[in-house]
C-alpha cells in the first residue's frame, strides 16, 4: 500500500473531499504503532489489514512495474532449489532498443532486501503464459514457474552482461520440475542445446 493509495481512500471515505496532511500522517503513524501497517521504504507499506499475509515478494510490482519474480526465489520456495535465499530476486524486462531500466540490482527496503536482474524482454516472455507463469490468483504479484526460473538463470548465467554463475546443477532437484515444460520454454527462449547439456552434467 503506498502513502497515495492511502491518500485516494481516505479521500473516498470523505466524500472526496481533500483530508489534511496531518491527519492522514497521524493516522498512519497511529497504524504503524499498531502494526497495521509495516513501513518499507518512504510511502510504501505492507497493509497488515489483510487477512491473507502479505510477503516481500508482493513489494516487487511496487518497486518496478513489470518485474517477475524468478530465479532462487521460486526455485527454493518450490522446494527444487536446496540452498534457499533470504533476499527475493526477480527479472525486469529490457525492450530491444531501449535503454536499461533503471534501480537494477540489490535494493535494500526495512521490510527486506529484493535483487532486480535485466533480460530481454523475449526471454522474459518465452514460452506459453500458462507455461511460464504461475497463475495470477495464487500470487499478490507476477511469478515464474519453476521451470522459468531455471531457465532465466541458465540465461543469465551464460550471458557475457551478466556476473551470474549458471545454476548449481548438484543443488538443484530436477526431478521436482515438469521436463516437457521445461525444455519448451528453453526452446522458446532459444536454449534448448544448453539446458539438454546442462540436463545431462
Amino acid at each position: 500500500m503506498s502513502r497515495d493509495l492511502l491518500s485516494r481512500f481516505a479521500r473516498t471515505a470523505n466524500r472526496n473531499l481533500l483530508v489534511p496532511v496531518s491527519s492522514l500522517t497521524h493516522w498512519q503513524k497511529s497504524m504503524v504503532k499498531k502494526d497495521k501497517l509495516q513501513p518499507i521504504q518512504r510511502g510504501l507499506y505492507f497493509n497488515r489489514f489483510r487477512s491473507n499475509r502479505v510477503i516481500m515478494a508482493d513489494v516487487v510490482p511496487w518497486l518496478h512495474q513489470d518485474a517477475v519474480v524468478s530465479l532462487n526465489t521460486v526455485l527454493g520456495d518450490s522446494g527444487v532449489l536446496n540452498n534457499p535465499v533470504t533476499v527475493v530476486t526477480a527479472i525486469v524486462p529490457i525492450d530491444k532498443n531501449a535503454p536499461p531500466p533503471a534501480r537494477l540490482g540489490r535494493k535494500t527496503t526495512r521490510a527486506g532486501i529484493v535483487h532486480f536482474f535485466a533480460m530481454p524482454r523475449r526471454i522474459v516472455e518465452a514460452g506459453k503464459p500458462r507455461d511460464r507463469l504461475e497463475p495470477t490468483e495464487l500470487f499478490n504479484h507476477a511469478r515464474a514457474t519453476a521451470e522459468k526460473a531455471l531457465v532465466d538463470w541458465l540465461y543469465l548465467g551464460l550471458s557475457p552482461r551478466s556476473n551470474r554463475t549458471p545454476p548449481p546443477r548438484e543443488d538443484i532437484d530436477v526431478e521436482l520440475l515438469d521436463r516437457r515444460k521445461l525444455i519448451r520454454i528453453a526452446a522458446a527462449a532459444n536454449l534448448r542445446q544448453e539446458m539438454e547439456q546442462w540436463l545431462n552434467r
